[in-house]
């Protein structure tokens, strides 16, 4: 028969041990929170449509989220990790066929335009599927 390893603890010590693995587990909880908590709603929105391009299934209605170009920009950054330039950005939208899409003013800066995520998935894959 094979020996068992125990380990025996005293009540007290017993309750120090779950006590420190709680208030570890806590001090995570807190700093993922606080984390959270610090995101600016651009880069919340960024994370959305970035997954929302990995697996459309991840929002059930896509024409209820919109992102903006600098937002679209930053989709994929370059090697450099910087946002793609401006005139990437007209490219991509004269040769994927997003300037045709309907559009809506942002509600954060007025004048800057913005596009549902689901044309701007639609318009990401016909850029991409020509290259």
């Amino acid at each position: 028969m094979d020996a068992l390893q125990a380990l025996v603890l005293t009540n007290t010590q017993l309750r120090d041990m779950l006590t420190e693995a709680a208030r570890q587990g806590a001090t995570l909880a807190v700093a993922e929170l606080r984390a959270d908590l610090h995101q600016a709603p651009e880069d919340v929105t960024l994370q959305k449509l970035r997954g929302y391009l990995a697996d459309p299934a991840s929002l059930s209605n896509p024409n209820d989220h919109w992102a903006h170009s600098e937002l679209i920009r930053r989709i994929q950054p370059t090697a450099s990790g910087k946002p793609k330039s401006t005139a990437w950005f007209m490219r991509f939208q004269r040769e994927a066929g997003l300037n045709g899409c309907f559009t809506r003013p942002s509600p954060a800066y007025g004048r800057r335009r913005e596009w549902s995520f689901y044309d701007i998935k639609l318009a990401w894959e016909t850029y991409y599927r020509k290259r």
